[in-house]
């Protein structure tokens, strides 16, 4: 697996956090406005912002779905990786980065043994090269 395929669940929860922003802020937009007077004529057509505000949001909470199902797809495949990975701290490194999404120096923190945020980089690294 390449260091590529191991990042995806990081891009992916990125990228399903900003569409929930996206949702976030048509959630809190107002469809009320003050009344508007001009002499100029209005058009004939009709619009339902209520509507199509509905759907919008529909559409992105499906996105936001399949950006879930995406992660879990992902994380299934880099668990299965994992399990036949021999080193018992190489397993933990590649499981708190790639599917923990954690930083450097939490994985450091959690391997312990006096690890650096240095040192489970580059053995990551390493191992990945391989």
């Amino acid at each position: 697996m390449t260091k590529e395929e191991l990042k995806q669940i990081y891009n992916l929860n990125k990228e399903a956090e900003m569409w929930q922003r996206e949702l976030n802020k048509l959630e809190s937009m107002s469809l009320v406005k003050g009344q508007e007077i001009t002499d100029m004529p209005r058009c004939s057509g009709t619009s339902d912002k209520v509507g199509d505000l509905a759907i919008e949001k529909v559409e992105i909470e499906s996105i936001i779905k399949g950006k879930l199902a995406e992660i879990q797809l992902q994380r299934k495949k880099i668990m299965e990786y994992i399990d036949n990975v021999e080193d018992s701290t190489m397993r933990q490194i590649i499981y708190l980065r790639n599917v923990c999404c954690a930083s450097w120096n939490e994985v450091a923190n959690s391997v312990g043994g006096n690890s650096t945020e240095y040192s489970v980089r580059k053995k990551y690294s390493r191992f990945l090269k391989k």
